[in-house]
């Protein structure tokens, strides 16, 4: 098992992006929300190591997607990718040599792991001591879009993006399918952040969720958060660009949504960051016409971290 101090991503002392106390709420939503809150986006090794040897040893267990990637970065530089889109079945346990060094020079590695297949790490043949942790946090707090979901590169989903540009540590808490729902922030969040972003509203409207419910949901949720996090500076990202804009649920269309968010964020004086201005408004760079591909995620991040208004 690889040790926790090792792991960046993360709640501090735990192998895990979420609380005991997060977990229970989410278990609550199924079996296919757990295996997402199982998956750890955004989470990297990242150490300072003289090993010539990279390499990692893990089991598969859920599948919220069919694919695995991962990243490895030296000194700055992504000198390796593993890409696998389409994880076979019968595939349980994998292990790949990633890298071999000429020499035993010390170096600044991070591995990014898989943003949408749960695993367990079993070794991993690098040792050395932990990469300090960033002056600045970030806590990403959304939907499936932030888990990074059918972003099969984990060092393009917009979380890791943004936080390099501003070179921050991170914790990601996307969960596919997830809702704004007040349960899911804990009192006790053992994380201080100086920023928060929080990015939900396609799967309310989605959900068919009527216009006062999303009203009542996003109002509470953005109350708890501000009560619990006084200090940090809170960004509300309202819904990016769908190739659904014209579809109409029980709440109306998805701008109708993005105004509710909107003006729930304003009324408690968090930053909004219009969603339309985020990803270019074309399939091109979109998965399914609602996931953004890792062109997508690049500009999401790019354009989101410029948005920030810090001091």
């Amino acid at each position: 098992m690889i040790e926790s101090k090792l792991l960046h991503g993360i709640i501090p002392g735990r192998i895990s992006r979420f609380t005991e106390k997060q977990l229970k709420v989410y278990e609550k939503y199924g079996e296919a929300t757990k295996i997402r809150t199982g998956c750890l986006s955004g989470v990297f090794i990242g150490m300072k190591t003289s090993s010539k040897t990279i390499e990692i040893e893990f089991s598969v267990k859920g599948r919220p997607r069919n694919y695995l990637g991962l990243d490895l970065e030296v000194d700055g530089v992504i000198i390796k990718s593993i890409r696998m889109k389409e994880l076979l079945p019968e595939i349980s346990h994998l292990k790949f040599n990633l890298f071999e060094f000429p020499d035993e020079k010390e170096r600044e590695i991070k591995l990014y792991l898989p943003v949408s297949v749960e695993i367990d790490l079993i070794s991993f043949s690098a040792k050395g001591t932990p990469l300090e942790k960033k002056e600045r946090k970030i806590l990403f707090l959304g939907d499936s879009i932030t888990q990074g979901m059918d972003c099969v590169s984990p060092i393009c989903a917009y979380p890791v993006v943004v936080s390099k540009i501003l070179n921050a540590d991170y914790i990601n808490q996307g969960v596919g399918g997830f809702v704004f729902d007040p349960e899911s922030v804990d009192e006790d969040f053992p994380y201080e952040p100086d920023i928060i972003t929080v990015a939900y509203g396609v799967n309310d409207w989605a959900r068919d969720f009527s216009a006062q419910y999303i009203k009542k949901s996003v109002d509470a949720y953005l109350e708890k958060l501000k009560r619990i996090f006084p200090k940090s500076k809170i960004f509300v990202i309202t819904p990016i660009w769908t190739d659904r804009e014209d579809q109409k649920k029980q709440s109306g269309t998805l701008q109708d949504v993005r105004k509710i968010i909107e003006d729930s964020a304003k009324k408690m004086k968090c930053n909004v960051v219009d969603g339309l201005s985020l990803v270019p408004h074309n399939s091109y760079y979109f998965v399914d016409g609602v996931h953004p591909n890792e062109a997508g995620h690049l500009i999401y991040g790019i354009n989101l971290a410029c948005s920030f208004r810090l001091e």
